[in-house]
């Protein structure tokens, strides 16, 4: 199959409007794309309308944040984007996404980089402020010579965690939102969490008896080996199987490009 179950729009940190999000699918001939943007429902309306018009397969998702020793991304694929428990979950994310943007502008302040909060919301666009929109600040500004500098020396480091993150849902709270919304719960990219293989096996174990549905074993940045082991996981566990790029775009990730074609993947596929 040529599709892609996991790709974000300018509704939260991604570089494309849904609209645009959709046509680059059609034109690329996936067929089938989601969209998931973090922590919100807010580009599915507009990106369903155009999927529409164009003929493009679509699939509404989300990928909610969570934490549990690390934080660990759960996606939501298939939702209804107006069942009222989720509306509301995500409106709170939304005032707290805002919150935080205020305090990553102080935090950076505090350690002497001056940041123009106005200017990262114009950067941001009609989406949420995120730190991929810190990152192009502090490129354009010449503070870093590339995004991932930026996210290596200032907003990716333990003291920025510690003075600037916010309270997550855990996992089996994700879960069971996404459920209540009448979608499939995916654990999204495995191979970046942190913990070791032993306790990450019990994890997705533990969430498979809370409700986990399926297992990205397909990603962008997972090798070979890594697909081989999630996809023998997941049929052990008798999970479903799921594939997602991560796209952003090329402005906010050069390296990963829209779509994934996996072989072999029409027999299991989540949705």
């Amino acid at each position: 199959m040529y599709l892609d179950l996991h790709t974000h729009s300018s509704a939260s940190d991604g570089q494309y409007t849904p609209s645009v999000l959709m046509e680059l699918a059609k034109q690329l001939n996936l067929e089938v794309i989601a969209l998931t943007d973090h922590d919100t429902v807010a580009g599915i309306r507009e990106a369903r309308q155009r999927a529409t018009e164009i003929g493009q397969d679509f699939i509404a998702g989300i990928e909610i944040s969570t934490r549990e020793s690390e934080e660990i991304h759960i996606l939501g694929l298939g939702i209804d984007e107006e069942n009222e428990v989720l509306l509301s979950a995500t409106g709170k994310w939304m005032r707290e996404r805002t919150d935080r943007g205020i305090v990553i502008t102080d935090y950076l302040k505090s350690i002497g980089v001056e940041v123009d909060y106005e200017e990262v919301k114009e950067l941001a666009g009609f989406g949420s402020v995120g730190r991929p929109h810190f990152a192009e600040y502090l490129q354009k500004h010449g503070y870093v010579r590339s995004r991932q500098e930026a996210f290596d020396r200032y907003i990716d480091t333990p003291s920025f965690h510690k003075a600037t993150d916010r309270v997550l849902p855990s996992p089996r709270e994700a879960i069971s939102l996404i459920h209540q919304a009448g979608g499939k719960a995916v654990l999204a990219h495995p191979g970046l969490l942190k913990m070791g293989k032993r306790w990450q096996e019990s994890l997705i174990k533990d969430l498979k008896v809370a409700g986990l549905d399926a297992l990205e074993v397909y990603y962008s940045k997972h090798c070979k080996a890594q697909e081989r082991c999630y996809l023998s996981l997941a049929k052990r566990l008798g999970l479903g199987i799921s594939a997602g790029s991560d796209f952003h775009g090329e402005k906010v990730k050069p390296d990963v490009k829209l779509g994934m074609k996996v072989e072999d993947l029409r027999k299991e596929v989540l949705i």
